[in-house]
């Protein structure tokens, strides 16, 4: 037998592990899955569709001109926000655009569906509603006073947070402001919603726990040392991803922290609820998986070369999106 690592002459064989996907040239931003496609979206100005069976890349969407943020799947369309100012719509069979939708005054973070409308959440300080047939837009809300990082549909209404440090609440059929939502000191960068309760994660390392009825702040979650920069809700627990390394795990009733999950070496950055685990995603460049009946860490998946910042959880598997520009599927 030969030996190959003693054949200095040997072209180096192809260590890429099959599971990490290259082609983006930088960060991925956001995932999307439909069908048997997974969406990525990049600092590359790129948008790539992938086969998940096959793992091959079938196609790059290109047309924005700055990084693109932001992707949500409606009525047909796949929706991206860019630092161009733009959203773009795309149709899901032909993936040729079908328009460009103009009017923000700055990079289009955030986009979130209700009915047959797109809100879309944007540095300008302001959310747009589109209608997703006519792709025209409706309304311009206006309230905030800062850059609109998250958007969350919870119920009949759309909420969204803000780097002011505030949540607004808008009606999604009268289109109003219904609340604003003050109490953090710090950004809002993180919203999830419960069947009944919606979530703010802050740079004031807390998050707060807001009734979906009353609009009343039911709790303050403490316990971070650092910034709370992900949030992900699943069927029993709430969980909180922070700069401080740690996630903690939320009782969705009691509201009590029923455990601290400790493993990854640097800030937490994703994460994702499957149909069995939690899975995390760190600027330690690691993707762990959580069981979430014993809330132990049961896999630990290197692959990517920086750090993972965002996760999405379909169809039984889970897709990592990487500073490096890969992406995994574990």
């Amino acid at each position: 037998m030969t030996n190959q690592a003693t054949r200095p002459n040997v072209p180096r064989p192809e260590f890429e592990p099959r599971n990490i996907l290259q082609g983006h040239d930088e960060i991925v931003w956001a995932m999307e899955v439909h069908g048997n496609r997974l969406f990525s979206a990049s600092a590359d100005k790129t948008i790539r569709a992938w086969d998940v069976n096959s793992h091959r890349c079938e196609h790059v969407l290109e047309d924005h001109s700055r990084p693109v943020l932001s992707l949500v799947i409606s009525n047909g369309k796949l929706f991206s926000g860019s630092y161009d100012y733009s959203i773009k719509a795309w149709d899901l069979n032909t993936l040729r655009r079908v328009k460009t939708l103009q009017g923000h005054a700055d990079a289009v973070r955030a986009l979130a569906v209700a009915g047959n409308r797109l809100f879309s959440g944007s540095y300008d300080s302001t959310v747009r509603v589109w209608d997703d047939s006519t792709l025209q837009c409706l309304e311009v809300l206006r309230g905030h006073t800062g850059p609109v990082r998250t958007l969350v549909r919870c119920g009949g209404m759309m909420f969204s947070g803000s780097y002011d440090k505030t949540v607004r609440v808008w009606d999604v059929d009268t289109l109003q402001c219904k609340a604003t939502l003050t109490g953090h000191t710090g950004a809002v960068r993180a919203l999830v919603a419960s069947p009944d309760k919606v979530f703010s994660g802050s740079d004031d390392t807390s998050v707060k726990v807001w009734d979906r009825d009353t609009l009343q702040c039911i709790k303050t979650l403490q316990g971070h040392s650092d910034n709370v920069r992900v949030l992900a809700v699943g069927t029993r627990y709430m969980f909180s991803g922070s700069w401080d390394r740690t996630i903690r795990v939320w009782d969705l009733n009691t509201l009590e922290c029923v455990k601290v999950l400790e493993g990854h070496t640097e800030a937490v950055l994703a994460l994702a609820v499957g149909d069995n685990h939690l899975i995390s995603g760190s600027y330690d460049t690691t993707v762990r998986f959580w069981d979430l009946n014993t809330l132990r860490c049961v896999r630990k998946c290197d692959g990517h070369d920086d750090a993972v910042r965002v996760l999405t959880a379909a169809n039984s598997k889970v897709y990592s999106g990487s500073y490096d520009g890969s992406i995994g599927i574990w």
